[in-house]
């Protein structure tokens, strides 16, 4: 179930840096809120979602649809609730720990891969 959750975060990490590269070399820029990016959110939805359900099936924990909905909708605010919810407070707050650093490790792919995207049109 490990190496599922890893392969998981390893497509998040070629989503992230894929995506402004195809797009910068397809037209010439990166826009923020543009069409690549709504592609590549969504599928960054389904990815987080995939691990979120490989995750709970690591920790024995039954979610409600509620939860499941949130991961979804708003995982910015679930997931941590999730991790609090299902590993407890100290070990809630490390996974929360280690969640930001997936994500700032996101964020800087994301900004590699628009500097390649840049230099390889020019």
């Amino acid at each position: 179930m490990k190496a599922v959750k890893l392969c998981a975060l390893a497509i998040l990490a070629v989503i992230s840096l894929a995506g402004p590269v195809v797009e910068s070399v397809l037209t010439g820029r990166v826009e923020e809120f543009g069409t690549y990016a709504l592609v590549e959110t969504l599928l960054s939805i389904v990815t987080i979602f995939w691990w979120y359900h490989m995750d709970k099936a690591d920790q024995g924990y039954r979610a409600g649809p509620l939860m499941n909905a949130g991961v979804v909708a708003a995982v910015i605010v679930a997931l941590p609730v999730y991790f609090i919810r299902s590993r407890g407070w100290r070990r809630g707050a490390i996974s929360i720990a280690k969640g930001i650093a997936v994500v700032a490790a996101l964020w800087l792919l994301d900004m590699l891969g628009e500097a390649i995207g840049k230099a390889l049109t020019g």
